[in-house]
């Protein structure tokens, strides 16, 4: 494959990877907005997972972009 199209496909997954990040941010804070009355450790706990995960995908598809392609910002 060309350098290019290489570029092209991490584009895109860069961009899908910050969608990605998006939802599940909004996630994570819908998530504390219906726990508010009845947190404990094990419901933020869970809460957390949802935003360690979108942002675990979105810094891989940021560093495979960068280390690959040299591109760090947009």
């Amino acid at each position: 494959m060309s350098k290019d199209t290489i570029e092209t496909i991490l584009e895109g997954l860069f961009w899908l990877a910050t969608a990605w990040l998006t939802v599940f941010l909004f996630l994570t804070i819908f998530a504390l907005a219906n726990i508010a009355g009845q947190m404990d450790e094990y419901k933020l706990a869970q809460v957390g997972k949802l935003a360690i995960l979108g942002l675990s995908v979105y810094l891989f598809v940021w560093i495979l972009r960068g280390v690959s392609v040299k591109k760090w910002w947009y």
